[in-house]
């Protein structure tokens, strides 16, 4: 019976320390998936649909003083405010971003992600410009495997 008990309590103490080595592994690998998501993101800037397929259909957009929690109508309004700045340029805009200083905190299965995105704009026979530097937060949840953006909050970045 003590050997069973002495077995029992060894397995669980190898139990609990791989978890011990190996959980910083996890982290590790959530955090660098979710800077690829990051990236990424801004990446599709200029492609509505693709960065769409990167959003949760629950999503919380804030942006420019006003909040849109249904996202099937925020990819509605975004494409159709493209097109109209396309029909008056003659073309389309490409959008370069970049993403500065990005901070990840994971929490199970939740990431939240700060981090400074510049615009670029290069709108079809009109001067390009660029934009101000812009906070960007959000919240991000994992499920399938898969880190989708549940929240996205953006504000002008000011001060140093």
């Amino acid at each position: 019976m003590l050997n069973i008990k002495r077995a029992g309590s060894l397995t669980t103490l190898i139990v609990v320390l791989a978890g011990m080595i190996f959980a910083p592994n996890a982290f590790a690998d959530d955090e660098d998936d979710v800077l690829a998501v990051i990236h990424q993101y801004g990446d599709l800037e200029g492609d509505l649909d693709a960065q769409a397929e990167m959003i949760r259909a629950e999503r919380v957009h804030i942006v420019a003083g006003q909040r849109r929690s249904d996202q099937a109508q925020n990819l509605q309004i975004q494409k159709a405010n493209a097109a109209a700045s396309e029909a008056v340029n003659g073309g389309k805009t490409r959008i370069v971003t970049s993403i500065e200083s990005p901070q990840v905190a994971i929490y199970g299965n939740v990431a939240v992600a700060s981090f400074v995105q510049v615009y670029n704009y290069f709108p079809h026979n009109q001067p390009a410009s660029a934009g101000q530097p812009t906070w960007i937060t959000l919240v991000l949840v994992k499920e399938g495997g898969q880190w989708g953006i549940a929240h996205a909050h953006a504000s002008p970045a000011g001060g140093n």
